[in-house]
């Protein structure tokens, strides 16, 4: 004789407690994200061989213009803001602060005092005159600010191909 068959119990799991926590997650996700500030001054770097990536935080951005200009940031507006590396202008918006070479190492050694600073980056203009970055590299040089990186784009390495087509050459 057969055994008789068990009646299943369904089964319902309730997902309400799981969408709360996903919903709290995706709060805490973006409450907590600092997003990376737009570059107010548009320069085109130059391009290198060399690859180190800059650190996320805890840098100040030295950016020189074509035009010799020379402005400094933190990575987050609200830093800039609240040190004076930013101001006010007449429309109420907060433009980026010009800076000449002989300001810049007191207002560095202040944000680092304040431990906001611990890398000097400078991103110069391709089409920069080689006086403005000297001038600024050497203010930085004489107020023991030795340590500092330079921001270029990474050249894509071409491989020589010759005119007939085949294997590039070397090989």
């Amino acid at each position: 004789m057969a055994a008789p068959k068990k009646r299943r119990i369904p089964v319902s799991i309730d997902m309400t407690p799981m969408v709360d926590i996903a919903f709290l997650l995706l709060i805490f996700f973006m409450s907590t994200t600092q997003f990376k500030k737009p570059t107010e001054v548009e320069v085109q770097v130059p391009t290198s061989h060399s690859v180190r990536k800059l650190p996320e935080t805890g840098m100040i951005v030295i950016t020189i213009t074509r035009n010799d200009d020379i402005y400094m940031s933190t990575e987050v507006a609200v830093l800039d803001y609240a040190n004076g590396l930013s101001e006010r202008v007449e429309t109420g918006a907060i433009h980026s602060k010009r800076w000449r070479a002989d300001e810049i190492p007191p207002k560095v050694r202040e944000l680092q005092i304040k431990r906001l600073v611990n890398i000097v980056v400078i991103r110069a203009d391709r089409e920069t005159s080689y006086r403005a970055i000297e001038s600024v590299m050497e203010t930085l040089q004489k107020n023991d600010l030795n340590i500092l990186q330079l921001v270029t784009d990474l050249e894509e390495e071409r491989q020589l191909v010759p005119a007939g087509g085949g294997l590039p050459v070397g090989e």
